[in-house]
């Protein structure tokens, strides 16, 4: 049964801006350790800012489809965005983010991220009982 969706359409340029504004600060305000390492495997700054603003928008509609957005003390790094050998996107949630999922009787989430040379955009559908 689907307990919950969450979509999100978010501008590169505006995780560009944020990158030259503030570089590692930010890039480490949104990225786990893990996705900070895949992060760090990008080889141009086109592959970082797309990278980074894949996982920002998958994040924002996992908090979505929780039905909390960034509230409750769920941030950015209780959502982890990893990618299959494949390129496929799954989720691990971390904290407070996971506590929720667990509390709402959330026992799967689906993930779609698509990208433009301008945009990146999210699906998220979570699944339980």
């Amino acid at each position: 049964m689907i307990k919950g969706i969450g979509t999100d359409l978010l501008e590169k340029r505006r995780i560009e801006k944020s990158i030259s504004k503030f570089g590692n600060k930010f890039v480490k305000k949104v990225l786990t350790e893990k996705e900070h390492q895949e992060y760090q495997t990008k080889k141009t700054s086109e592959k970082k800012v797309s990278f980074l603003s894949n996982n920002f928008a998958c994040k924002e509609a996992v908090a979505k489809a929780l039905g909390t957005g960034f509230s409750e003390g769920i941030t950015l790094k209780n959502i982890e965005v990893l990618r299959e050998r494949g390129g496929n996107p799954y989720l691990q949630l971390l904290g407070k983010a996971k506590k929720k999922a667990e509390e709402c009787g959330f026992k799967n989430f689906t993930l779609s991220i698509s990208d433009t040379k301008d945009h990146s955009l999210a699906l998220v559908i979570g699944e339980g009982e």
